[in-house]
């Protein structure tokens, strides 16, 4: 890459992007003519378009650059059926990567279709001939660098592992769409659950009087705040206090992740395409010389000078096409390993550093209002947990099944509850020592030979 090019893209990075956001969906017309329209937003200006004309920008990208080696953004996948508020929410966030990936590509921002479409009233058309030249900076650096000598070998390995990437988000896409709906349900069971302590403690209070009476002693010591009604309305806080990060986490997973991995498996069928499009012009290569070897193998002897004359001019125009399909092929391998793989190595490499930080903060923020609404419960029962963490392990041991979790330092949702399951364990185990009473299935007597 030469000098003056590197100093460019440079001075281009250290720009800020424009801030743009996709927001508000109307529905407009009505039936078979019903369509969307998304307002595209900066800090000062907004325009609208629909669906449509996201991908007429799209092509024109697409016609203008990707012939010449540049991977243009995706958009996120088409559909027929809308599909309600979170079909919008998904689209607009694809959207909105469409549009940041732009705003941020020094070589796409500055294309006059981009221009016009930030602004009101522009028409947004498909331009097919004759296609503006790429930006000239992407054409000095094509130029500045050499074709490898392996780069046929290259693009066929970027063709299948290209292939190889999206089977793997395809699968991982459905798997965080399994999860979110293992979300869905638990927001369901743990309202279901929550009104069921509801009830029960109403009826335990309303209409459970003699398995509810306290001595007058009891009411003196404080017995009544752990009744069994205010036990079971804690228990129904506690889970209500839980079920607003269960029903926002499949939102989150929806916009944060899965639209995530959607515009990856997007930009590894794109690439797959570019790669794949290598072997277009190597036929057309292999169509011209075909056609010229034919102009020149016939046979002369029998034409007039005219037609001498045209037929050594159509050798002529062969040889030219010729020459300018292996230069246009050699020049967009040459763009497409030198330039567009080293770009795409980076940027992808971010954005998966990128979607699985949000996966992670999805987990740690339900985790910690899990966690807190627990440490709350404990409190209100005047309990660290601790004991109760320490004698459920202990039944749970005594069946050979692995103790609680312990909550670790790090989970952030307060107080809380800190076990040391080895300790306990070995109290467990010392209380057998030189005991009759036989240790817990899996239990270990000091001393004994295991």
């Amino acid at each position: 890459m030469s000098e003056d090019h590197v100093s460019w893209l440079a001075s281009q990075m250290s720009i800020s992007p424009v801030t743009l956001w996709v927001d508000s969906p109307e529905e407009q017309g009505s039936g078979f003519s019903k369509y969307v329209t998304y307002s595209l937003c900066q800090p000062n200006k907004s325009v609208r378009h629909r669906y449509s004309d996201f991908e007429k920008l799209q092509s024109t990208l697409r016609l203008r650059y990707q012939t010449y080696g540049i991977l243009v953004p995706s958009l996120p996948k088409k559909t027929v059926v809308m599909k309600g508020a979170s079909f919008h929410f998904q689209r607009m966030r694809g959207l909105q990567l469409f549009c940041e990936k732009v705003a941020a590509n020094p070589y796409l921002r500055m294309d006059q279709a981009w221009l016009d479409f930030l602004e009101e009233g522009k028409a947004v058309i498909v331009e097919k001939n004759p296609l503006p030249d790429p930006h000239p900076m992407w054409m000095k650096a094509v130029e500045a660098n050499e074709t490898p000598s392996n780069g046929n070998e290259m693009v066929a390995k970027f063709k299948a592992e290209s292939t190889k990437c999206d089977q793997q988000i395809t699968a991982m896409i459905a798997k965080t769409k399994a999860l979110i709906a293992s979300y869905n349900s638990l927001a369901a069971s743990t309202t279901d659950l929550a009104a069921a302590a509801v009830s029960f403690s109403e009826v335990e209070t309303n209409e459970i009087d003699s398995l509810n009476s306290l001595s007058a002693k009891e009411l003196a010591d404080g017995a009544a705040a752990s009744s069994v009604p205010n036990v079971l309305a804690r228990v129904s806080t506690m889970f209500s206090t839980q079920l607003s990060s269960y029903t926002t986490a499949p939102d989150a997973l929806n916009l944060l992740l899965v639209e995530s991995l959607e515009y990856e498996s997007s930009q590894m069928l794109d690439f797959h395409s570019m790669s794949k499009h290598v072997e277009k012009l190597a036929g057309d290569n292999d169509r011209n010389e075909k056609n010229l070897n034919s102009l020149r193998n016939k046979n002369t002897a029998k034409m007039t000078e005219e037609k001498i004359q045209k037929h050594n001019e159509a050798i002529e125009a062969a040889e030219k096409l010729l020459e300018s399909s292996k230069a246009h092929c050699d020049r967009y391998i040459r763009a497409l390993t030198t330039l567009t793989l080293p770009d795409l190595i980076t940027s992808r490499r971010e954005r998966i550093k990128v979607l699985a930080l949000h996966l992670g903060a999805v987990i740690k923020s339900v985790s910690a209002s899990t966690l807190s609404s627990a440490d709350n419960f404990f409190k209100a029962m005047d309990s660290s947990g601790e004991s109760a963490i320490n004698s459920g392990s202990i039944v749970l041991e005594a069946l050979s099944l692995p103790p609680l979790p312990e909550p670790s330092v790090e989970s952030g949702g307060g107080s809380a509850v800190r076990v040391k399951s080895n300790s306990v364990q070995a109290e467990r185990t010392s209380s057998h020592v030189n005991s009759d009473v036989p240790p817990p299935p899996g239990g270990v007597i000091e001393g004994q030979e295991v």
